[in-house]
């Protein structure tokens, strides 16, 4: 037997990385101020008719009538056609047999690596590092397109080779710099990926924040069901970041190498997961009803609020910013010669938590990531402390 030498090779995670250095200072400085701008982790409270929801749920399975067992591997049929009504309302046809509820977007966006072999992967530089590291991880070549000011920050097909298939790797809205692609960039791409017999993993991680006319989804795209997978997330949507609840769409119509990649997920989730329990899938079944929507967008309205107080901060001390109107995430310009690390540790020593440019990728130097996803109360006191 042999261990996987690319485990070796890697860095810490990077968000472990910072974990455990705000660790260390609060050990040093327990009476300093915490401002927490930096891991996206919801930080608002469950609504308690949500709580009701799954609490019910749960007491099904006091009563022999009502009782559940193991879940099915891929979803509650209850949450499902729930799930094909949502992509209804957007006029995007989605078969019950095409949904796969799952326990994280993290952990379908890195284990559909399980269903191919001699990868290349293309990814953003900057990028959402699990991303990357999970093709390191495998072994896996990757080719990293350089996000920056001259190209808007957003990943297009250019200047890539097309004698060859690619697994290419999608967030929009962008997952550090915010940057959100159109019909047309996204139409781009689709047509690569069927020119090419390439696979597009869409991480739709952020819909709910988009506010233009960008596309809610790949399959708003003409072609894309013959080269797309989407994943979607309750995370930030409804606040299940501790309850883990996700889906992941993989099209009939996705063939490659006269192999049915639907039927591959399928075998795949039947052999490596166990399925979400049920009382996650009736709370995520609430999130998606009206009267659950309503306490879903009241949350993103309070992130949004968020967003905008620090734009207006950092524009009135002149820092340099990217930020759309659709993400929780504002990219700020380090105003001084320290690197990502050095500003981090300058920023953490005021009280302030950010997520270092560089643990986004080589093209992320020189840049700090600042997360909505912060009580009011922290966004309001960081103004204070920027400079």
């Amino acid at each position: 037997m042999k261990i996987n030498e690319n485990y070796l090779s890697q860095k810490n995670y990077v968000f472990t990385e910072i974990s455990k250095r705000v660790s260390d200072f609060k050990q040093k400085h327990p009476n300093k101020r915490i401002l927490n701008l930096g891991i996206g982790d919801i930080t608002r409270p469950m609504d308690k008719r949500l709580v009701e929801v799954m609490t019910n749920a749960l007491y099904e399975q006091t009563n022999k009538s009502t009782f559940k067992g193991y879940p099915p591997e891929t979803g509650y049929d209850f949450l499902k056609k729930a799930i094909v009504k949502k992509y209804e309302e957007n006029d995007i046809s989605v078969l019950n047999d095409e949904i796969f509820i799952s326990n994280g977007a993290g952990c379908d966006v890195t284990n559909i690596l399980n269903l191919f072999k001699n990868v290349t992967a293309v990814i953003a530089d900057p990028t959402y590092p699990a991303y990357l590291d999970s093709n390191k991880l495998c072994g896996n070549d990757v080719l990293l397109l350089p996000l920056s000011k001259q190209n808007n920050y957003k990943m297009l097909p250019y200047g890539i080779a097309e004698n060859r298939s690619y697994l290419i790797y999608i967030c929009s809205p962008n997952n550090p710099t915010g940057a959100t692609l159109n019909y047309d960039e996204l139409k781009q791409w689709v047509d690569f990926a069927n020119k090419t017999q390439s696979i597009i993993l869409f991480d739709n991680a952020y819909e709910s924040f988009i506010e233009d006319n960008s596309p809610k989804s790949i399959y708003e795209v003409e072609g894309a069901k013959t080269c797309a997978i989407e994943i979607s997330s309750f995370s930030k949507s409804a606040g299940f970041t501790n309850l883990r609840c996700s889906f992941t769409i993989v099209p009939q119509n996705l063939i490659r190498q006269s192999q049915n990649i639907n039927k591959m997920w399928l075998r795949h989730q039947c052999t490596f997961f166990n399925g979400v329990p049920y009382h996650i899938q009736k709370g995520a079944l609430f999130a998606l009803s009206s009267e659950g929507q309503k306490i879903c967008q009241k949350n993103i309205n309070y992130y949004k609020k968020n967003v905008k107080i620090l734009k207006k901060y950092l524009k009135d001390l002149n820092f340099e910013f990217v930020s759309s109107n659709n993400s929780p995430y504002i990219w700020v310009k380090i105003p001084t010669s320290q690197n990502s690390w050095q500003y981090f540790e300058y920023l953490l020593g005021k009280g302030i938590v950010c997520v270092p440019g560089s643990g986004f990728g080589e093209w992320g130097e020189g840049y700090i990531r600042l997360s909505a996803f912060a009580t009011r109360s922290d966004v309001l006191a960081v103004s204070k402390l920027l400079l």
